[in-house]
């Protein structure tokens, strides 16, 4: 079993890297080939390995071309549409919007719709609320995110939960409310019991986490507490995860047993299956509770795999069980393996069983031997699990076995009982519930004392690149050496295989080279330049209302990847948001030397841009064209920083969102020193910009267009892209591309490599 999941397991990874699916003529059979492949293990056992293999392989295709059926019609894309259907999962709110999730019914243009993700800006007819049938005038596009080396990849995330569009509701549309939710509705009867639980606690700092214990909802977490959770390490117990779930299991199982072999006329059916029984129970209803979401059913099938083996009766290996619940769980969602809650759960598991398993320790008290062994288990999940924290976010929290040995108690023994029995009573016992509720949240405050402190710490976080794939395996191979039994021979090898992890670093430029980035920041600029020993940024994207903003998003996880922790100079070419917006959580998450700007009174200790400006890196020039004297104009885009970067074979011009006045200026004072090989197409490809005369000036070879896929202000107009190509310079956009990097040497210019070519994957549009 355990290695027929591990081919399983492989097949579905092989399935996953493919840049494209097989042609879909024959998909529509491939349901078939899973139950030749079962009969043909049994006919053949010796080539069970392999066949497992293709089976996960197959398994994946099927379930994934059943999702793909669902392609978004183009012809309806950013046109108004009536549709109608139910709201599902938990909707969230604030002062300007709501978003939610829909699924609606099916439609003459699009047969199979799967799920749409809406805003509505602005105050519905009435508080959305899940199970309502609404019929709504939306507006959609096919559900896609920025790509970025690095960054987060939210085409994958929409795709692992089925979001086959994203759009938002017209605010002059025919939107009304069909009917209202049915009581029976389990997301309108978890939205109901959230809305009690913020009655209740009236606003208190934990009232948010409370909530996403009671019934899964996260929406509320602000980000300060999620920067906490992050830096301890503690941010899974603020989900309902395998452990809340494994803990409640445990805990109905210790009582299911208690009360019922007590009763001695019921012993007729035995106390241990019985309170199995009972446990998977109420492991199902916390589930269920949390709107049984892909990680609430990962644990729930992990439980149920050891329920049913407690019920008949079989003595089965704990690898056995971890293999055959993984198996279920991949076989249940093939896309779980996208995720990295998949491979922190089960590899927390396996880590635990494998270091303590099985090994015989000193006689000792029975809380010598708590504390003895939950330290124990902290080091061992650390240890095991920071290469792929290391692959998956860049950083390991230092603080985190402390933290969680802290929390863990903490939470599973007091807060969330004392939450999950406040939320059963509130509907029928409200002050009770009050009261207990209010105890859980004063506990949970408690706590965050401490983690708020440890959070503090400088050294707390270890930040590096992003490791090549070959270390983290060498490095979970001398992980497995160093968690052998005490007395195993040369444990200490296993800390030969961990170094690489460490020490295989980036590549970098050479002297006199130039790597340049144009990131994917949707409607707005942010570009990373580096040299050997250097790195300037600029401009670093827009901030939205909603709270995300690229440069923390893109710009720093970007950096990071590559290993970089310290920016020598931050260009913010002049204050829009597109420009300016990601700049306050660039500067709040690396050190940056250096802040030139057009506008000074924004940034702290920053430097006026001004024309005349030069310096020299690595043999490397770089020179500030504009502006010359900063208040001469009255639009922002106007008193944008030009730089030009000048390598000994290549140049490049980053103009910012300067427009006709700017470029006949600067055609008149540098009519030679404009030219260059790369330009970044001033204020986004806009009508107000890209003059005729300017781009004969600069004469570039390359023209690079910034834009949000599709966005409303229509760049880059179809006339200026015209414009470029009657001169035959090659053009590359971010919202078709992805980020874009070059490079600058004294050879000249390298092939670009684009995000959406290198990262490609069957999932991205």
């Amino acid at each position: 079993m355990r290695l027929a999941t591990i081919a399983f397991l492989i097949g579905i990874l092989f399935c996953q890297t493919l840049n494209r699916l097989p042609e879909t003529e024959w998909t529509h059979l491939v349901f078939i080939f899973p139950l030749i492949i079962i009969i043909l293990v049994g006919i053949l056992p010796r080539y069970r390995l392999i066949l497992f293999l293709i089976l996960g392989f197959i398994w994946t295709l099927w379930r994934v071309d059943m999702i793909l059926a669902q392609k978004f019609p183009q012809s309806i894309e950013k046109q108004d549409i009536t549709i109608s259907g139910m709201i599902i999962n938990l909707p969230e709110s604030n002062h300007y919007r709501w978003r939610f999730d829909f699924a609606p019914k099916p439609m003459e243009i699009w047969l199979n719709p799967g799920i749409i993700r809406l805003s509505w800006y602005g105050k519905p007819p009435q508080a959305l609320r899940p199970g309502q049938h609404w019929q709504l005038t939306v507006r959609l596009k096919p559900a896609r995110g920025l790509l970025n080396p690095g960054g987060f990849d939210y085409s994958k995330y929409l795709f692992i939960n089925r979001i086959m569009a994203i759009g938002h509701v017209r605010p002059k549309g025919n939107s009304r409310l069909l009917s209202e939710a049915s009581p029976f509705n389990i997301d309108n009867l978890r939205y109901r019991l959230a809305e009690e639980i913020e009655k209740v606690l009236d606003n208190k700092a934990s009232t948010s986490m409370i909530i996403a214990l009671a019934v899964g909802d996260k929406h509320g977490i602000t980000p300060e507490q999620i920067d906490i959770l992050q830096k301890t390490g503690t941010i899974h117990l603020m989900a309902i995860s395998g452990l809340h779930i494994g803990f409640i299991a445990w805990l109905a199982f210790w009582i299911g047993s208690f009360f019922y072999k007590n009763q001695a006329a019921l012993l007729l059916f035995p106390a241990p299956r019985f309170a199995a029984l009972f446990s998977l129970t109420a492991a199902f209803s916390y589930a269920l509770l949390a709107g049984f979401s892909l990680p609430t059913q990962r644990a729930f099938i992990m439980v149920a795999v050891v329920v049913f083996g407690i019920v008949f009766a079989r003595r089965t290996a704990i690898s056995v069980i971890l293999a055959l619940a993984l198996f279920l769980v991949l076989l249940w969602d093939p896309l779980a393996v996208l995720s990295a809650g998949l491979w922190l759960s089960f590899g927390a598991v396996a880590v635990i069983f494998y270091a303590l398993n099985g090994r015989r320790e000193p006689q000792q008290s029975s809380l010598s031997k708590w504390g003895l062994g939950t330290l124990k288990t902290q080091w061992a999940v650390t240890l095991g699990l920071f290469p792929i924290l290391l692959a998956i976010f860049g950083y390991i929290p230092l603080s985190s076995p402390l933290a969680n040995f802290i929390a863990i108690p903490w939470v599973s023994f007091v807060v969330v009982p004392l939450t999950l029995l406040g939320t059963a009573l509130i509907l029928v016992f409200p002050t009770l519930a009050s009261i207990l509720l209010n105890i859980a949240a004063d506990t949970l405050d408690a706590l965050w004392v401490s983690m708020d402190y440890l959070a503090t710490f400088e050294w707390n976080l270890w930040q590096q690149h992003i490791p090549p794939t070959w270390t983290v395996v060498t490095a979970l191979i001398g992980i497995a050496i160093l968690l052998l039994p005490r007395g195993f021979p040369a444990r200490w090898l296993g800390i030969i295989w961990i170094i690489p992890i460490f020490f295989i670093l980036p590549t970098h430029p050479n002297r006199g080279e130039v790597w340049f980035t144009l990131l994917d920041v949707g409607q707005g600029l942010a570009a990373v330049v580096r040299t050997q020993n250097y790195v300037l940024v600029y401009d670093t994207g827009p901030k939205f209302r909603s709270g995300f903003n690229t440069g923390k998003a893109v710009v720093v996880p970007f950096l990071r990847a590559k290993g970089i922790q310290e920016i020598d100079k931050l260009v913010i070419s002049h204050g829009d948001n597109d420009h300016s917006g990601g700049a306050d959580s660039v500067l709040e998450q690396l050190t940056v030397n250096q802040v030139l700007t057009s506008t000074p009174k924004r940034f702290q200790n920053s430097l006026l841009c001004q024309a005349g400006q030069y310096w020299r890196w690595d043999e490397v020039d770089f020179e500030i064209l504009h502006p010359s004297h900063p208040t001469e104009f009255i639009k922002k885009n106007n008193h944008s920083c030009v730089l030009k970067i000048t390598t000994q074979g290549a140049s490049l011009l980053l103009p910012g969102d300067i427009e006709t006045a700017v470029e006949y200026q600067i055609i008149r004072k540098y009519p030679k020193a404009l030219k260059a090989d790369i330009l970044i197409a001033p204020h986004h490809g806009s009508g107000t910009s890209s003059n005729q005369a300017f781009i004969d000036t600069v004469q570039p070879k390359i023209a690079l267009f910034s834009t949000g896929y599709k966005h409303r202000f229509g760049h880059p107009k179809k006339y200026i892209v015209e414009r470029y190509r009657r001169r035959n310079i090659k053009l590359w956009n971010t919202a078709e591309v992805g980020a874009i990097s070059f490079r600058l040497s004294k050879n000249g210019i390298s092939e670009p490599s684009l995000a959406r070519e290198t990262m490609r994957r069957y999932w991205h549009k």
